[in-house]
């Protein structure tokens, strides 16, 4: 897996690792399909000021704000654009973001071709719409607020916590393979 930063003040090392401790806390360690399938992905971190709004093309995009974090997930990659900031409550919002795109990710990995009836409208459709499983899927956890803290251990008596969607019971642990 590619992990890439266009940002000035964020701790690249941190973040990685941050990123990492959030993937393969959804895979078990035998799970050999999976993780290949994943390391081929690609992640991006951007500041937000990188966005391009015309990205959003034929949508309403007068309820959008460019400048909070948000995320784009495509076919093999990932784009974080990120408040390019070292502040620790900025890393959590930032994680947030990043767990948000790395669900899709992870969701797209288990589920490509899984098909279902969303539940809450968001942005991209309305409810009951088909749609994509990885889609809709983690779009409908936020809306239901299923969200988990997770605690990554920096040092031997130092964590760091961060919140990211809970998709734990769609997927594998990291020593269980159910799916």
């Amino acid at each position: 897996m590619e992990i890439n930063f266009e940002t000035k003040h964020l701790d690249k090392k941190l973040y990685q690792r941050m990123i990492l401790h959030y993937i393969y806390e959804h895979y078990s360690y035998t799970d050999h399909t999976r993780l290949i399938a994943q390391d081929k992905w690609k992640i991006i971190i951007k500041p937000v000021t990188a966005f391009d709004n015309s990205f959003y093309h034929g949508s309403n995009t007068d309820t959008l704000d460019y400048s909070i974090p948000h995320g784009v997930t495509g076919l093999g990659d990932i784009t974080c654009y990120l408040t390019d900031s070292s502040n620790p409550l900025i890393r959590l919002q930032n994680m947030s973001v990043i767990c948000h795109e790395l669900a899709h990710m992870i969701l797209m990995i288990y589920y490509p071709d899984t098909i279902t009836k969303q539940r809450y409208d968001d942005f991209y459709g309305k409810a009951g719409t088909d749609r994509k499983f990885f889609s809709s899927e983690v779009h409908d956890r936020v809306a239901e607020g299923r969200v988990k803290q997770f605690t990554y251990p920096l040092k031997r008596f130092q964590r760091i916590k961060y919140v990211g969607v809970d998709i734990s019971d769609l997927t594998n642990s990291r020593k269980e393979r159910r799916i």
